[in-house]
């Protein structure tokens, strides 16, 4: 029998661990057949047990998929530039990550009306070609939103298993008035990329994707000059191998004392994130761990708020593909999380079925700003949806 010892870090509080573990018998019980009436099974129990506080969310949805149009809608993306908030994801016929996938935006000046949807890039089915929407960021003169670019193939089984053995590429669309966008082809090669860079607090522009070639390292991206992200970044690479570790989707904020906290939804432990830390601006990182914070492989988002208080924002629990509940947990110091909040969950069904589109609530990007965070994700990977929510509601 072999024995592997692998390194872990504890990210919960006791009572925030405590409450996910009631919350995982309330979400679990059905399955065994208990239905959702949690004292059938344990007896009387006091209100609120398992859950968490609903927070008051103002939903608007961005786009509906269709049958007669794209059905496919994920991967998306939040920003805001000047006066608008811009909503960008992955759109295709279908399947995830089919030939003809491209690029679609909206923008809205309250994030509550949309304008009708336009593209970013579009891409012909016949071309072969999947691209998805890998990020938006926007300083005073333009936007910018990432695209990853897979070379044209022909599919025998759509989705996104089928792009793991192509070449992929990095490229950058800008635009200064949210009409005409400029492309920049190639500015990183083999990245598999879901989020744009952020600021550090040493004005490098940092974002983390998954190196394409070998899926146990993460890519770190690294502009010097936050002026032109439209340059070639440097990148880092950071090896999960010694750990088990197969980095996705990572995504990060920086804590008070300079760390930044690099949170990794991992392949290799599907129900834990996992993470890397770096205390030099990105430039060298921490060994990278298991963590205790449960994930239903899925992708997360890091973040912080406008008072300061760090926050992850995922389907933060440890049922394998259960995206039926999107929660939002928060740590005063970036290290340790003890409260987390309900911000959408529900039963939802697909209406019309693709390769790789479940049930459910996906992939949230946010951004803070000021008293607001708004939320942006997919349902059932058909509909681009976005949360407003007031941050003075937290405790």
């Amino acid at each position: 029998m072999e024995i592997i010892i692998r390194k872990y870090a504890r990210t919960l509080s006791d009572g925030l661990q405590t409450h996910i573990n009631q919350f995982r018998f309330y979400v679990s019980l059905p399955l065994a057949g208990y239905g959702d009436d949690m004292n059938e099974w344990h007896g009387e129990l006091p209100d609120g047990w398992a859950e968490f506080p609903r927070l008051n969310v103002r939903r608007s949805r961005v786009f509906a998929g269709t049958a007669e149009g794209n059905s496919y809608n994920h991967h998306q993306s939040i920003c805001r530039f000047r006066d608008r908030y811009v909503v960008a994801w992955s759109s295709a016929p279908d399947h995830e990550d089919s030939p003809g996938q491209e690029v679609r935006y909206s923008s809205s000046p309250d994030a509550g009306q949309w304008e009708t949807d336009r593209t970013i890039v579009a891409t012909d089915p016949a071309s072969g070609v999947v691209r998805n929407q890998a990020g938006l960021y926007a300083d005073e003169d333009y936007v910018y939103c990432f695209v990853g670019y897979t070379e044209p193939h022909a599919m025998e089984r759509p989705g996104m298993t089928s792009i793991v053995s192509r070449d992929m590429r990095l490229d950058v669309y800008r635009s200064a008035d949210l009409t005409s966008w400029e492309a920049f082809t190639g500015i990183a090669e083999q990245v598999y990329l879901f989020e744009a860079p952020r600021r550090t607090r040493d004005g490098k522009l940092l974002c983390c994707g998954t190196n394409h070639r070998d899926r146990s390292e993460a890519s770190m991206l690294l502009w010097d000059d936050p002026a032109d992200p439209t340059r070639p970044p440097r990148v880092v690479q950071v090896s999960g191998a010694a750990n088990g570790i197969h980095p996705h989707q990572g995504s990060w904020y920086q804590a008070d004392d300079g760390r930044i906290w690099m949170w990794q939804r991992d392949g290799g432990n599907l129900t834990r994130l996992g993470l890397t830390w770096s205390d030099d601006g990105g430039e060298t990182w921490s060994e990278m761990i298991s963590t205790d914070f449960p994930n239903t492989f899925s992708r997360a988002h890091a973040g912080r708020l406008g008072d300061g208080r760090c926050y992850l924002i995922g389907n933060n629990f440890d049922q394998f593909l259960n995206r039926h509940h999107l929660h939002l947990a928060l740590s005063d110091d970036g290290g340790c999380f003890d409260r987390m909040y309900t911000v959408v969950q529900g039963e939802t069904a697909r209406r019309v079925r693709g390769q790789h589109k479940e049930n459910g609530y996906h992939y949230p990007n946010s951004i803070a700003d000021g008293e607001r965070l708004l939320v942006v994700y997919s349902v059932n990977k058909e509909d681009v949806e976005v949360g407003v929510v007031d941050v003075r509601s937290f405790e």
